[in-house]
């Protein structure tokens, strides 16, 4: 009878074994690591099978190699933990390089984001380890310590777990970004991470904030603009199927924020709400839309959220101000970030405002002009252009719930004007192309300011001059007292008797500041039967060193630039007064002076027959370039 070999009992001529692989524990660990991230990010994938199924797998891998070197450190565990870890690894490299045509999920490359970008260091730490262990071989057996991998791969890990787990999975072009989920909030709002900047995107959508699949639209010009912008009710369900380009996460996402923003919104319907909430306005009611905006909310890393909307915008005719929506405005970024232009696809263009200049009025930030051809402002700081906005309406409008504003309203986009799905009106054909024809419409200062219908005027032009006498609209009043004037230096010139007197700053006609209703060169004030004096326009002059035909085309047909080179003021060196004309020798008289002509436009607060920026009649309309007619813009004109 055979009989059974008995096991081998080590003894001191027989001891176990002494050597390792050294490293493989390490290994071990961080393929481990590898597999836990992989099987918390799992069930983000479920809308692609296939692609949840292979996580499964890889997870059982990571996981099993892992445990396996763990408790059998020998050569054949290393072998698997870096085959499995290399496999892994190399996956992960092709999603991101070209993306994997043959699986359901992964057909387009995707940009790296924290949670798979750790998974893959610890994979390629795990095979990294695993390879030098196999290359070194065996050694004599040193006190394995624990502690200190342990904790690096899990603090590695767990981060990568959280985030992955509530991950927003997102398949792009090569420019696309993607989006990896945070907790939610209070409210059960679903945020979705931006993991390049941190900022959360708030979807409010917990069927389609998790395991999104965010297709990149078509760039073709053109392809996105076939069905969209339409017509936008709130009246009516929301619907914004059909139109190219946009994924039905995309849809679902951009309809919940319109919904929500119609609930939550009114909580601010009076400008008094917004402003007991932190909102403050930033002066451009004179548009006819006034927007307030709560500056701490910018970069405090939340958009899309209409509970936190950093700006309100209300529209503005007369006294009533009605709340026609929010202006969400991202911390700084480029305007085609992928964590924002693949939220809600073709269906937003985001924006900034890179040419506005801010200041200081009464202590809050307010827009007090444009930037010239330089980038410069004659007045205050340009800044906000780093931030991208977009508008959701919860009012009706022609252009979508998402549109943006006419002329400077529509600040600049990242795409070619002609490619904007957020306009349907003025400026929508391209920089520098006509406007298009529309039926001019009487200039009315207490109604949104709209100078379209001239031919040749381009929207860049249309808008400057639009934005002009907006601003003009809003900051000028503050000069409604001629008394104010004069405390800050404005003196008359004695011309009252015409039926408009100007007030000059003569200090500030060669300074460094134009266009700027805050430091206007000329008040014009029209005396009123009782005595008083209502202030009715500004008149806006450049420095005397400039000549006509050299002054900012800035308006194009809409503006026409005048001097006065006829006009003879008593020789008062604080406060000269027209005393006369020119006489026909081309001087004046003794004791009168004459002084350089400067190029010079008026800005009516008031309606005025020949448009807001007609000349005087007479002896006050001046001098205009040879060759030219006199304009008189009968098309935006209002009788008195």
């Amino acid at each position: 009878m055979e009989s059974t070999p008995l096991p081998v009992v080590p003894t001191p001529s027989n001891p176990p074994s002494t050597e390792r692989y050294p490293g493989l524990t390490v290994a071990a660990l961080a393929s481990l690591g590898a597999g836990a991230v992989h099987a918390a990010a799992t069930g983000i994938h479920a809308e692609h099978p296939e692609l949840a199924r292979l996580f499964v797998v890889i997870t059982v891998l990571q996981l099993g190699v892992g445990l396996w070197a763990l408790v059998r450190p020998n050569r054949a565990a290393a072998l698997g933990v870096a085959a499995v870890n290399t496999a892994a690894v190399g996956g992960w490299l092709a999603t991101r390089i070209m993306g994997i045509s043959w699986i359901d999920g992964l057909g387009t490359r995707e940009a790296a984001q924290f949670a798979d970008t750790i998974c893959a260091a610890l994979g390629a730490a795990a095979a990294g380890a695993a390879i030098a262990a196999l290359l070194v071989g065996k050694r004599p057996a040193a006190p394995t310590r624990l502690a200190l991998p342990a904790l690096v791969v899990a603090a590695l890990a767990i981060p990568a777990m959280w985030t992955g787990g509530t991950h927003a999975h997102t398949h792009a072009h090569s420019d696309a970004g993607s989006l990896a989920a945070g907790a939610e909030s209070a409210d059960d709002h679903d945020h979705a991470v931006d993991p390049a900047t941190g900022d959360t995107v708030h979807t409010h959508d917990p069927a389609t904030a998790t395991g999104d699949t965010v297709h990149t639209h078509d760039t073709t010009p053109g392809a996105a603009n076939a069905n969209w912008p339409r017509p936008y009710d709130p009246a009516q369900p929301m619907d914004l199927s059909g139109v190219p380009g946009v994924t039905a996460e995309q849809q679902a996402r951009a309809e919940k924020v319109i919904a929500d923003a119609q609930r939550i919104l009114p909580k601010w319907s009076t400008t008094a709400a917004a402003e007991a909430d932190g909102y403050v306005s930033i002066g451009d009611a004179g548009t006819g839309s006034e927007h307030f905006i709560k500056q701490s909310l910018i970069p405090d890393n939340v958009i899309l959220d209409p509970n936190a909307p950093e700006s309100l915008v209300y529209t503005v005719k007369g006294d009533q101000k009605t709340l026609a929506g929010a202006m969400f405005i991202a911390s700084a970024r480029p305007t085609d970030d992928p964590a924002l232009t693949n939220w809600a696809g073709p269906l937003m263009t985001w924006h900034n405002h890179g040419n506005l200049c801010w200041d200081r009025v009464n202590g809050k930030a307010t827009v007090v002009g444009l930037t010239d051809a330089n980038g410069k402002c004659a007045r205050g700081v340009n800044t906000g252009g780093e931030n991208p906005m977009v508008h959701v309406w919860i009012t009706s409008n022609v252009c979508g719930p998402f549109s943006a504003l006419e002329g400077v309203g529509a600040g600049q986009a990242a795409v070619p004007e002609d490619q904007r799905t957020d306009q349907c009106g003025h400026g929508h054909e391209g920089h520098g192309a006509a406007a298009p024809a529309a039926t001019p419409q009487p200039y009315d200062p207490t109604k949104p300011i709209d100078l379209s219908g001239i031919s040749g005027v381009t929207p860049e032009q249309q808008a400057a001059a639009e934005n002009l006498v907006a601003v003009t609209l809003v900051r000028l009043p503050m000069w409604s007292d001629y008394r104010t004037a004069e405390a800050a230096g404005f003196h008359s010139i004695g011309d009252a008797a015409t039926g408009h007197e100007h007030f000059i700053n003569w200090d500030w006609i060669n300074d460094d500041t134009t266009l700027d209703p805050d430091h206007p060169e000329s008040l014009v004030y029209q005396p009123q039967p009782d005595g008083s004096k209502k202030l009715v326009s500004a008149m806006y002059m450049l420095p005397d060193t400039m000549k006509l035909d050299e002054v900012p085309n800035i308006g194009g047909a809409l503006m026409q630039w005048h001097i006065h080179d006829n006009l003879c003021f008593t020789d008062d060196p604080v406060a000269p007064r027209v005393a006369g004309v020119i006489a026909s020798g081309g001087k004046c008289n003794p004791p009168l002076v004459a002084f350089r002509p400067a190029p010079m436009i008026h800005v009516w607060i008031t309606p005025h027959q020949c448009g807001p920026f007609a000349a005087l009649e007479g002896v006050g309309a001046g001098q205009i370039n040879a060759g030219e007619a006199r304009l008189c813009d009968h098309a935006h004109g209002s009788g008195f």
